[in-house]
């Protein structure tokens, strides 16, 4: 996706569907985040799977990441919105799931109401490294999250996985903003 040409090295970007203001994909992201729909992660999750079954891209992923939460957000909603698009595609690649490694250190507000400089601000320094993680002599990541808007989630997170050496990183989100 342009959004990270020159910023950051990924290997593969893609998403599922396309975001605007007002639209039934912004419907059904937002049941899945905010009105407790979690199954519809799955749900998309599972499609997106059929759809990437074709494609080569995917086979030297040793493992996936789901953009974390921060504790307390995720206390308070009950579940990462996340994790079953991670557990869909987990199932039908049989790659693990590592939701250990990328840590949200710093709680943050919505992003949905934040200009492009708002959100660029909130998300440096957001993320951190699980210190215990034992990295292997190669690592492609495949990094998910829910949405795709500025870029800059991803980008904060790329820039601390790229800090294991001999990492790739491949990015694949439900829905991109238009």
């Amino acid at each position: 996706m342009a959004k990270f040409y020159g910023k950051i090295p990924i290997e593969f970007a893609a998403s599922l569907l396309f975001f605007s203001k007002g639209g039934k994909v912004q419907q059904i992201i937002h049941n899945l985040k905010y009105r407790n729909h979690p199954e519809l992660s799955y749900f998309l999750g599972t499609i997106y799977a059929h759809q990437l079954t074709k494609t080569t891209r995917l086979k030297e992923i040793t493992s996936i990441i789901p953009v974390p939460m921060h504790k307390k957000k995720q206390k308070k909603r009950g579940y990462n919105q996340v994790d079953d698009f991670a557990k869909a595609l987990s199932d039908h690649f049989h790659i693990k799931i590592n939701n250990k490694l990328l840590i949200k250190t710093l709680q943050t507000s919505s992003q949905t109401t934040k200009s492009r400089f708002q959100r660029k601000s909130q998300t440096k320094e957001v993320f951190d490294l699980d210190l215990n993680f034992k990295d292997d002599e190669y690592n492609h990541f495949l990094l998910l999250d829910d949405i795709l808007t500025t870029g800059n989630t991803l980008e904060a997170c790329c820039k601390k996985l790229l800090q294991i050496p001999n990492t790739k990183i491949t990015i694949l989100c439900l829905a991109r903003s238009i």
